[in-house]
């Protein structure tokens, strides 16, 4: 077995075979149909203009994320979330490829969010120093809300 070599998806065959890995791994992941043209445009914008990452080993693909700039709702500071993140069960190329992610986010100074739909929680790496040391609160929940609006 050799190493996983971690490379910056760049070319319309990049793209391709990102997708076509995405269709076939996370495929049946998914809660709904993969839309082929939608999804193949999307794959082409984040490998265009954000970061789309490949992970390949023996000159195959066995893993990929796709990272992308999120402006939030609340103000202009930008953070870093993956747009995807699949691998080849077994490959362990989820640790390369989420070490270069991390090093992205140092780089560029942002929040790296690791969204895990399969585990169900949010992960933030190079957490900024304006954030509060506590984990948020969500007691005030729509119904705590509409009692003390009263």
């Amino acid at each position: 077995m050799s190493d996983i070599l971690i490379r910056y998806a760049q070319s319309d065959d990049d793209v391709i075979n990102t997708h076509r890995f995405l269709c076939v791994v996370a495929g049946p992941t998914l809660p709904g149909a993969i839309d082929p043209q939608k999804s193949a445009v999307e794959v082409w914008r984040v490998v265009n203009h954000d970061v789309a990452l490949m992970a390949i080993r023996d000159d195959k693909l066995v893993g990929t994320l796709g990272l992308m700039c999120v402006t939030p709702w609340w103000g202009a500071t930008q953070y870093l979330c993956n747009r995807w993140f699949f691998c080849l069960p077994g490959s362990r190329a989820w640790r390369p490829l989420l070490k270069e992610a991390k090093a992205i986010a140092v780089g560029s100074e942002m929040e790296f969010h690791l969204i895990s739909e399969e585990r169900g929680k949010i992960t933030i790496f190079n957490r900024s120093p304006k954030r509060r040391p506590q984990k948020p609160s969500l007691a005030n929940s729509p119904n705590n809300l509409r009692a003390s609006a009263t």
